[in-house]
């Protein structure tokens, strides 16, 4: 016994020590020494690392309270919607670790072209109908590399989230609202519908629910091959698989709910020989290849273990061949032969495009051969060492069951998957970035495993094998960075200790921005002389427009003798920065002409958009004047 918790723990924690420390950092992958694709290392401050570990314990106590309770639906169901919750909340804590507040850094994901890469192409079409008639033409013409690989699956869906919020004008304002702050600066958002926001809220906060919703049917596929302790271990080990919890807020946790709901329709299909179930099957399947063209390497895993099993049950026969395969052919292809048929593009086009962008990106920059062994140390990494302990001892076990003829559809599944690994690592189509891209398959590896580690282990060491994957993913989470977002964000700008004005004014422009008051000119000045104040503003929040404040010196009769135009505090700081209650302090100095006529001038500020140039209104007027200037020589 005292072995086989070794086997278990000793090469955990060693990766975990490995994992803070560096101290192999090939375990990153060939970089940086070389050109390779590498996961940067990038270690958390302490402090940040409370919340995760606080969040991890919470996570594994409702795992402890599980796996003690009987098996009963409503507490089955009960539990199932605990360790959801702290799956999300697993996600925001090791996301929170990274920047704060929260919603800016799951924000800035999805818009970066480098690590989310498919909402700004979305929003950029053209027209969706016009899009998709030359969709195989315009795939190499995106900014982002994920979108010119990609089928049009993903933009289509970002597009119409868009396109559903404009019909909702006051509540994608009130969404809008949560999103600028963090994108304050950001004129390709907030010169865009809120509308647009509200989408960008919605898509990066639902691969996080997609992540957590994954147990569901992943407990549901497990409870057909295994009793119900090794089900839910099954399950625990789903919740805690490093990938389905790090590569957050990413479109990959969209794949593997779908993966397993396809297998659960395919093992009802099985069982009950309707072909009902083969069609929900190919249905998924088509959804999953219309969202990634990777996700056509699960035709290999799906063929074989439907091949097997009907071997397996002596149902192999022409006729049910011909069924099956003609269900799942045409179902599997329902979304390409929609495209094809309403918008006149081919799959192949789509395929040839994809594979060629992919080539020139991807595969012609990367070494095969470096890849073959990488492949499997990155799937070591983000899969976890518990998961693949227990997905080797399945493989023994299919061998054992093999030559007595014993097979289960659990074995059979060992069998397909460890076969698509095989393809999928010398085949040179993933080379770098393995952990994200083969998540879609790796809860299918916990559910084949888990059976094997419940048998290996005594059933009061359960809880142990779901501490040593959590806190292995933790570890990854806090020194490791999987999503690295390179985008642009505001930083606020240094303002001096006192913000008390010199002179009153509190003049509320629209009821959203106030001007508390101003540091004056002098009232007498000379030709060509600068003539400097300081304006101190006030919000009562963000505002959902970067106002540009305007000053202006204007003669006796109204015409222009100076201005400056910009955002607040020398255009660092727009309102839609500014938090509750800020006070900002801006300063300005206009310079007057040097033939300047002798006279009074006055000086006048107000608010505009910069949109369309409507000024913000303060006391039925559009501007406030702060002070009459004496020009003298």
């Amino acid at each position: 016994m005292n072995r086989r918790l070794s086997l278990l723990l000793l090469p955990t924690l060693a990766l975990i020590v490995l994992i803070f420390t560096d101290a192999l950092p090939w375990l990153r992958g060939p970089a940086p020494e070389t050109s390779e694709w590498y996961w940067p290392y990038f270690l958390r401050p302490f402090s940040h690392w409370w919340l995760p570990i606080f969040v991890g314990l919470l996570l594994l106590l409702v795992a402890g309270w599980w796996l003690r309770q009987p098996d009963q639906k409503g507490r089955n169901v009960l539990a199932l919607l605990a360790l959801s919750g702290t799956m999300i909340g697993l996600q925001l804590a090791l996301i929170q670790a990274d920047r704060q507040p929260v919603l800016a850094e799951l924000v800035d994901r999805t818009l970066s072209n480098l690590s989310g890469g498919y909402f700004e192409p979305a929003i950029e079409l053209p027209d969706l109908n016009s899009a998709l008639q030359t969709y195989p033409e315009l795939m190499p013409t995106f900014a982002a590399e994920h979108a010119r690989t990609h089928p049009p699956g993903l933009l289509i869906a970002n597009n119409l989230t868009a396109t559903l919020f404009t019909h909702f004008p006051n509540f994608s304002m009130k969404i809008a609202s949560w999103v600028y702050p963090g994108r304050c600066m950001d004129l390709w958002l907030l010169e865009r519908p809120f509308s647009v926001a509200a989408a960008l809220f919605t898509w990066s906060l639902l691969p996080l629910l997609a992540a957590a919703f994954t147990i569901w049917p992943g407990y549901a596929l497990a409870r057909h091959w295994l009793e119900p302790t090794k089900a839910r271990l099954a399950t625990l080990l789903i919740a805690t698989i490093p990938a389905l919890i790090l590569f957050a807020p990413k479109v990959v946790q969209f794949y593997p709910p779908l993966v397993l709901l396809l297998f659960l329709c395919l093992v009802h299909g099985q069982e009950s020989g309707r072909l009902l179930w083969y069609a929900l099957a190919g249905f998924l399947y088509s959804l999953l290849t219309f969202l990634s063209l990777g996700n056509l390497a699960l035709a290999l895993p799906i063929a074989l273990y439907l091949l097997l099993d009907l071997w397996n049950r002596q149902q192999l026969t022409t006729i049910r061949l011909l069924k099956i395969g003609g269900v799942l052919s045409l179902t599997g292809l329902s979304f390409w032969l929609l495209l094809w048929l309403g918008w006149g593009v081919p799959p192949w086009a789509i395929f040839q495009t994809g594979l060629d962008q992919h080539y020139t990106l991807v595969t012609l920059l990367r070494r095969y051969d470096w890849w073959i062994i990488w492949n499997l140390v990155d799937l070591l990494m983000f899969a976890g060492w518990p998961l693949l302990l227990g997905f080797g001892m399945a493989l023994v076990g299919t061998a054992t069951a093999f030559r007595r003829r014993r097979l289960t559809p659990h074995h059979l599944l060992t069998i397909s998957l460890f076969a698509l690994i095989l393809v999928l690592n010398f085949s040179g189509s993933a080379r770098g970035e393995v952990g994200r891209l083969w998540l879609f398959f790796m809860p299918l590896l916990a559910i084949v495993g888990a059976g094997m580690l419940a048998d290996w282990l005594p059933k009061q060491w359960i809880l142990l094998i779901i501490g040593t994957q959590l806190f292995l993913t933790i570890s990854l989470g806090l020194a490791w960075q999987p999503v690295r977002p390179v985008i642009v964000v505001a930083e606020r700008p240094s303002q001096p200790q006192d913000k008390t004005p010199e002179t009153a004014v509190n003049a509320h422009f629209n009821g959203t921005i106030t001007l508390l008051g101003a540091d004056l000119p002098p009232s007498t000045i000379s030709p060509g002389s600068q003539l400097p104040f300081t304006l101190y503003w006030q919000a009562e929040g963000a505002t959902l427009r970067p106002y540009t404040v305007f000053t202006q010196l204007l003669a006796a009769d109204e015409q222009l003798v100076a201005q400056q135009d910009n955002w607040p505090v020398n255009g660092q700081w727009p309102p839609t920065c500014w938090q509750p209650d800020e006070v900002v302090v801006d300063s300005y100095q206009l310079t007057l002409p040097s033939d300047l006529a002798n006279g009074r001038y006055t000086l006048i500020v107000g608010l505009y958009d910069a949109r369309d140039g409507t000024r913000l209104a303060t006391n039925s007027r559009d501007h406030i004047v702060l002070q009459q200037i004496t020009v003298s020589h």
